[in-house]
Parts: structure tokens; sequence; C-alpha cells
């Protein structure tokens, strides 16, 4: 595995942690608060947190899908080492929605809506799309929308992480994306079994890759450097653009 390039010498200044509101284009993020301010955003709101540097335009964006309401720090780590080359943008789920990692099916179809039409205005840049858990079905099914209906905004990559593929025990008919894929996944987690996870590949006609991590779960943590590796990797392999 590549060491990570941070595209600098030295360590990189603070990243600048800025609330957006569900939707709004790149650029009109209130770049003093940490938060949206007071009626931007409701509760019931999909809504949306940007980590970037100020001062250095990155070259690529991802947009995370953390695995429930209240699991999104574990992506201000990954921050840190992604910056200045990626910046990030933290989906945030409405409070409405249940603490745990499930949701009916009619639940995350409207979840899924209501996220597309909040990051849908930055695809801006090349962008990869990053979920986990619950927030990789998300993910999956916020990308085949950007493929069908935005065409020249669809996502370089969409990583998948601590999930089985929909449907993997049936047939899935044709390949509903056409982006590279990355699955990646502890060897033991007992809530997605490896063949379920290798299942993915039958969801692109693209690109398909699965990193296996030692362990039962846990290693967005643990192997935090490793993840962040694989992802700069992952991107900068389909090219270097020029930041704007």
């Amino acid at each position: 595995m590549k060491a990570l390039r941070t595209g600098g010498a030295g360590r990189a200044p603070d990243p600048r942690v800025t609330g957006t509101v569900r939707g709004a284009a790149p650029g009109s993020a209130p770049h003093e608060h940490t938060r949206p301010p007071t009626g931007e955003a409701t509760p019931d709101e999909v809504s949306l947190i940007q980590i970037r540097q100020p001062a250095l335009p990155s070259s690529y964006r991802m947009i995370c899908f953390p695995s429930s309401r209240n699991s999104p720090l574990c992506y201000l780590a990954m921050a840190e080492l992604l910056l200045p080359t990626v910046e990030l943008l933290i989906v945030q789920y409405p409070s409405s929605m249940p603490a745990d990692e499930d949701l009916d099916p009619e639940a995350a179809a409207l979840l899924a809506d209501q996220v597309f039409e909040a990051v849908r205005g930055w695809a801006d840049r090349p962008f990869a799309l990053f979920g986990h858990r619950l927030g990789a079905e998300l993910a999956y099914s916020v990308g085949c929308r950007l493929e069908r209906e935005t065409y020249a905004h669809a996502p370089l990559t969409l990583f998948v992480s601590g999930r089985t593929a929909p449907g993997h025990r049936g047939s899935l008919g044709p390949p509903a994306l056409n982006c590279r894929v990355v699955a990646l996944t502890a060897h033991h987690d007992p809530r997605a079994a490896l063949a379920g996870v290798r299942a993915w590949r039958r969801c692109t006609s693209g690109r398909f890759d699965l990193e296996v991590f030692p362990g039962a779960q846990g290693y967005l943590k643990s192997h935090r450097r490793e993840v962040v590796n694989i992802v700069h990797d992952q991107l900068i392999s389909l090219g270097a653009p020029d930041p704007e």
C-alpha cells in the first residue's frame, strides 16, 4: 500500500469545518460557523458539513454517508489525513431518523431522495461517495441517481464499507452503476459476510476492488490511515486534475 500523499511538505494547516444547508451550492456556505445558522436547516432536513482547506483548493471531494445519525465523527479524523487533496462533505441525517443502522425500504428510499437533492449541487469537481453500514446502501442509491439523472456529474468511485450488496442472495439484473466500486470490510464481521460484500462487484459494469481488514469490525478507526490511503490512491489513479 502506497504512503499517503498530502500534496505538500509538512503537516497541513488545520481544516476549516463549515456548516451548510440542504442543497446549497459550493461557495455559498457560511465560512465562520461550524453549524448552519439558525433558520437555514431544520432537524427534519438533511444537512451537510463541509471540511476543506480554505487556502488550498482540493482537487477532489468525497461525500460521506455515516452509518447512522450519531456517527459522523470518524470522518472528521479522516479529513485531517485526506486534506488538502480531498475535501469532505459529510451528510447529516434528520433527527427523526432512528439511531440504529436499519431502515425499512420506504424510509430508506425517502432518505435517499432527500440526500440526493442535498448533494447534487456539489458535483462541481471530481468526487467520490463513501458509505459505511446503512450509509453504504444510501451512497449506492444516490450514486445510481447521480449517474442516471445528472450524466456529467457522476461519481468517480463508490466506496461501500461494512455492508453486503443489496439483493446479494438473488439476481440483481444488469449492473446499475458504471463507476468504480471499492468494497471494504473486516474479515470476521458478523453483519457483513464476506461473500455478500463480494457481491458488490455485480452492482457495477466498472472496476471492482475488495479490501479486507483483520478482525471483526472497527477498522475505520483502528486502520484509519490504511483506509485513507485506499481512498487517496483510488482517486489519484483516475487522474490528477488541477485544482480550481
